[in-house]
């Protein structure tokens, strides 16, 4: 007789909290920054979420970073930078 293990691979949700930004109240006059990588549609998604939210918000602007290879992580002087110039920050892959 053979045994057969059967494995549960569910888990319960678990959503970590530490060093998340905290949420503006409102993006009215907030700068969004767009960063998006190489993949096919990603610039194209995050123009279509910000355009949504310019139309429901009095944003100031928008500034549009693409990171480059999606299998890499964004340079940390990129990020930097990048956060420097926006208070609100939409990431996006694209496919």
């Amino acid at each position: 007789m053979t045994t057969l293990t059967t494995l549960d691979p569910t888990s319960t949700l678990s959503i970590a909290t530490d060093g998340m930004a905290v949420r503006p109240e409102s993006l009215a006059g907030k700068r969004i920054g767009l960063l998006y990588n190489d993949k096919l549609n990603a610039a194209e998604l995050l123009d279509a979420i910000y355009d949504v939210l310019a139309d429901r918000f009095d944003v100031v602007s928008s500034h549009r970073v693409n990171k480059g290879n999606a299998s890499r992580p964004a340079e940390p002087e990129l990020l930097k930078t990048f956060a420097s110039e926006v208070d609100v920050a939409l990431l996006a892959n694209g496919d």
